[in-house]
């Protein structure tokens, strides 16, 4: 644990010296700015997606850019040889880059809608989503080599994922988007707000728990399938 403790400190002042926290603050801040210039304060449906937005897809670009630095800084071929695991790495970037993003998304929430809220539904949608999103975007970039080409992978990414916005906005309202993650988040960021029933709260955690299983596991084999093994 001492070793991923350094690490996540290490991960942490890398995200600083590289400004991903200054722009993880600029964006709260463009978020927050338009809440208010559109007059959408009472409007929560509207600011559980700017929230939801701020882990997921933030997340996933993070995640990429992070990862195509050490890359080409060839931190990876280093990291062969240092007393780092490869799940030790994989959660340095999750934990380190959620770490920035709960603090967004409550400056986001305290700025757009005020302090009652649910702080523990709150809490578990915004970390399980980014932990989510991360490795996710993990697993994306391990695949490419240049940003230019994450950037062209990000829709085959979050055009699944984005349909369960159509039951949010009760355009649809189907089971099927149940099997997709993001329904869970959606439904867990609005648990923070307001009641939903205790079947949707249970379903919300197990399942996104369930996907970030099976999102580290694969993040886990694309690493040693594409860097590991192409070193040796």
């Amino acid at each position: 644990m001492k070793t991923l403790f350094n690490t996540i400190i290490w991960d942490l002042k890398l995200q600083v010296r590289n400004n991903i926290l200054t722009v993880a603050v600029v964006i709260a801040a463009i978020y927050t700015g338009v809440f208010f210039l559109l007059d959408l304060k009472g409007n929560d449906d509207v600011l559980i997606i700017l929230i939801f937005t701020d882990p997921a897809m933030m997340g996933f670009l993070f995640m990429g850019v992070l990862f195509l630095f050490e890359r080409s800084a060839n931190t990876l071929e280093a990291l062969v040889v240092t007393p780092v695991k490869i799940w030790q790495y994989i959660f340095s970037k999750a934990i380190s880059l959620t770490l920035i993003a709960l603090i967004v998304c409550f400056a986001i929430v305290f700025a757009g809608h005020g302090f009652a809220i649910n702080y523990i539904f709150f809490f578990l949608a915004s970390f399980l989503t980014s932990i989510l999103f991360i490795l996710l975007g993990f697993i994306g970039v391990v695949q490419i080599h240049t940003f230019n080409q994450y950037i062209l992978i990000i829709p085959s990414f979050f055009t699944p994922f984005s349909l369960p916005l159509l039951n949010f906005f009760e355009i649809t309202n189907t089971y099927l988007l149940y099997i997709i993650p993001t329904q869970a988040s959606l439904l867990l960021f609005k648990a923070s707000f307001e009641n939903i029933p205790v079947f949707d709260i249970i379903y919300s955690i197990i399942y996104l728990i369930i996907w970030i299983i099976l999102a580290y596991y694969f993040a886990h084999k694309q690493f040693i399938k594409k860097i590991i093994r192409r070193q040796a």
